[in-house]
């Protein structure tokens, strides 16, 4: 009797024990379940959080962007964007200027752009800058329409000018593609895109330190306006980029030429040193080292004597 009592005290706890121990197993198994489906649903709230942030983003960049720019005209014949970005700061932050040129005579047709980092502050120009003359010469400033007109006429504009400009990157010289080893490309493409999400989200300068990544880390170089990049790590742009771009910043280039004034003041300046600081400075464009362009421009500016300065025009290479 003794033996048998035994005997089932034993079975007893080792079938309590083993079915504490399935129980166990059971709870872990399960709450692993849970647990996963619990990620998943995170995970996927997420992502749609991700979404909509990315979409809201690219829809405040455009509304944003309309309204920021100005049409000007009674620009100075001689006046170039420099001039008119400089001009202009005193309404607000400027991010872009343009003179229009006639492609004919090129010379100035005395209107341009300027755009703005804000609405508020090209309405601040509106009303300001018509009672701010420009060496002398008063200025009509209103609303860029071409920016804020209708999407359906806007599309009709497009097309009437011809093909969309490119929205996705491509690689322009296939070749090159060796000189990035292991997965140097994927990351390339990465840092791209990365650098396009910062400029939307207007925070410049984390992208111009992408950009300065690409070239110095791997060699690479951007066209924004066409959407190519490319490896060079000796900074020679590609044929392939030259004929892409025609007589553009990547296509042979007029030579800089000096428009005489008068003998007194042309006198106070030495034509072979100006011209070796814009040839400077063309390299430096080339290379997107805009820190070393300006600064080689404004010694240009700045190398007559006698208190006088230059007047320095881009579009038709000229001073």
């Amino acid at each position: 009797l003794l033996l048998n009592n035994e005997m089932n005290n034993e079975y007893s706890t080792s079938s309590w024990m083993d079915k504490n121990v399935e129980l166990k197993r059971y709870d872990s198994m399960t709450g692993q379940a849970v647990s996963t489906k619990t990620e998943k649903q995170r995970k996927r709230r997420n992502q749609k959080r991700r979404i909509a942030f990315n979409e809201k983003q690219e829809q405040n960049f455009k509304e944003n962007f309309l309204g920021t720019r100005v049409f000007v005209q009674g620009i100075p014949n001689y006046a170039s964007w420099q001039d008119l970005k400089d001009h202009f700061k005193v309404a607000g932050e400027v991010v872009f200027a343009s003179v229009s040129i006639d492609p004919e005579t090129g010379r100035s047709k005395g209107c341009g752009i300027v755009q703005f980092e804000s609405t508020a502050m090209s309405q601040n120009a509106i009303k300001m800058m018509r009672d701010h003359p420009m060496d002398g010469h008063k200025l009509f400033v209103r609303e860029d329409y071409q920016e804020s007109r209708g999407e359906k006429q806007h599309l009709n504009d497009r097309q009437s000018r011809g093909p969309s400009p490119p929205t996705t990157w491509k690689c322009a010289d296939e070749e090159n593609l060796q000189l990035l080893s292991g997965d140097g490309p994927f990351i390339v493409k990465n840092l791209i895109k990365a650098r396009d999400q910062a400029r939307r989200r207007k925070n410049y300068d984390t992208s111009d330190n992408i950009r300065e990544d690409l070239k110095t880390k791997y060699g690479v170089h951007l066209d924004d306006r066409k959407k190519l990049w490319w490896v060079s790590p000796d900074n020679i742009v590609p044929d392939t980029i030259k004929e892409l771009k025609g007589n553009g910043r990547w296509g042979k280039q007029k030579p800089w030429r000096q428009i005489p004034t008068t003998q007194e003041n042309d006198a106070c300046v030495d034509p072979d040193l100006v011209t070796g600081f814009l040839k400077q400075r063309d390299i430096a464009r080339r290379e997107k080292d805009f820190k070393t362009a300006d600064l080689l421009l404004e010694k240009a500016r700045t190398a007559p004597d006698n208190g006088l300065f230059l007047r320095i025009h881009d579009e038709s290479r000229t001073w």
